[in-house]
């Protein structure tokens, strides 16, 4: 893949609006070049832009203001926890309403990515691979969080529980 941005020209920075162009569209296709594509890497082609785009970020005409859009947390979800050279990992999973990435990177930490398209809130369980002493930090990326740490994942034995928001994007990172 080279690059991708959704075209037009209205600024919009909503997690789920069913626009195509929100935070959970960008999610899904970051999730599906990395997956079905079988990519190694994302590139969002408009990182910063004046005017109403569909950039990640809108900078003022003067200023230092600027606004960021669900999609930069989306794709920031993604990048900021997903290291280079990471490993995507196998993922069984029975709900269609979750889409599961997981991935290991060469410090051994696991990221999984959750992005939830039920309107309620989902509940998910994982088998740990690799002993029972992993510690779980989660993050959520919705209307009003933006990779916001979040108490919604534990772990017993070697069993790995975790509260899914509403149409939201979930990271679960484990050290």
């Amino acid at each position: 893949m080279s690059e991708w941005s959704p075209d037009g020209t209205t600024w919009n920075e909503n997690c789920d609006d069913g626009s195509g162009y929100d935070g959970l569209a960008v999610a899904a296709d970051i999730q599906n070049t990395l997956t079905v594509g079988n990519a190694n890497a994302y590139g969002y082609w408009l990182g910063a832009s004046l005017g109403t785009t569909r950039g990640l970020i809108q900078l003022a005409d003067s200023g230092d203001d600027h606004r960021v859009s669900k999609r930069y947390w989306a794709l920031a979800a993604f990048s900021r926890f997903v290291r280079p050279d990471a490993v995507r990992v196998p993922v069984t999973n029975a709900d269609p309403a979750l889409r599961i990435t997981a991935f290991r990177n060469t410090d051994g930490s696991r990221v999984i990515e959750i992005p939830n398209t039920a309107t309620t809130e989902k509940g998910a369980a994982f088998a740990l691979r690799g002993g029972h002493d992993r510690h779980p930090d989660g993050h959520v990326t919705d209307e009003t969080r933006s990779i916001t740490p979040a108490d919604i994942v534990s772990t017993h034995g070697t069993t790995l529980t975790a509260k899914l928001a509403p149409r939201a994007l979930t990271t679960i990172v484990l050290d």
